[in-house]
């Protein structure tokens, strides 16, 4: 399937990731993405001191060079679940 058809899924998908496949007449027409994609951030702004995550989000460029919203706790190293069909943050990942 050509990267164009994915679209922007393809900016949370790393190498490898495991996607369900649609097909009409034996060809590929779509992909069902994974719920949540669990991603390390690459750089940020630094966590403010006393940051909370009620405060405003800040851009975070994850591994796979798409940058994202984030609370401003989040630091560079730390692993984000994002939601691939809009690009939200979830939550971080321990």
């Amino acid at each position: 399937m050509p990267a164009e058809d994915i679209g922007d899924l393809l900016s949370y998908l790393l190498p490898n990731s495991v996607v369900g496949m649609e097909f009409h007449d034996g060809k590929p027409v779509g992909i069902n993405p994974p719920s949540t994609v669990d991603l390390e951030v690459i750089d940020t702004e630094p966590s403010m001191k006393g940051a909370t995550a009620s405060a405003s989000y800040k851009p975070a460029k994850l591994e796979t060079g798409v940058t994202v919203q984030v609370p401003p706790f989040i630091q560079v190293g730390d692993k984000v679940r994002i939601d691939p069909t809009d690009g939200s943050y979830q939550e971080r990942v321990k």
